[in-house]
């Protein structure tokens, strides 16, 4: 029996679909969820959701938010999701780029904190597209 998923983002329901399992990267590290799971609140940090149905896996980049789980659904509340397909790669890379070269330059503690926090967006995009890449097996849609 398969588990209902939500992705959605403030602008949109990016997807909605039935999963066999789904991994979210929570604060405290990587949350493997299986139907029938005990309900849950976790929040989420930048990173990748994996979402499997038989032998194909679907990828996508966010950059923090929370996960519900509750009556075999996973509701995924994202500040932004990306399905890995759609990243563009190169834009990600400049834009990790980008908080590295602010990273250099920092005056304050929240300049720094905010330049962190766009490199791990930036790389959180980036391994989700090579991931997906690195995949023999294509992605359900």
């Amino acid at each position: 029996m398969p588990i209902t998923v939500d992705i959605m983002t403030p602008e949109r329901l990016l997807m909605q679909t039935q999963a066999d399992s789904v991994v979210v990267p929570a604060t405290d590290g990587e949350l493997g969820i299986l139907p029938h799971h005990a309900p849950l609140l976790a929040e989420l940090q930048p990173g990748e959701i994996r979402l499997r149905r038989g032998d194909n896996v679907e990828l996508f980049a966010v950059s923090g938010g929370f996960v519900e789980v509750e009556a075999n659904r996973v509701s995924i509340f994202a500040e932004t999701a990306e399905m890995a397909h759609e990243i563009d790669v190169e834009r990600a890379r400049q834009a990790a780029e980008r908080a590295k070269a602010a990273m250099k330059t920092v005056r304050t503690d929240v300049d720094l904190s905010q330049a962190e926090a766009a490199l791990r967006r930036a790389l959180a995009r980036l391994r989700a597209t090579e991931n997906l890449h690195r995949s023999h097996k294509p992605a359900y849609r």
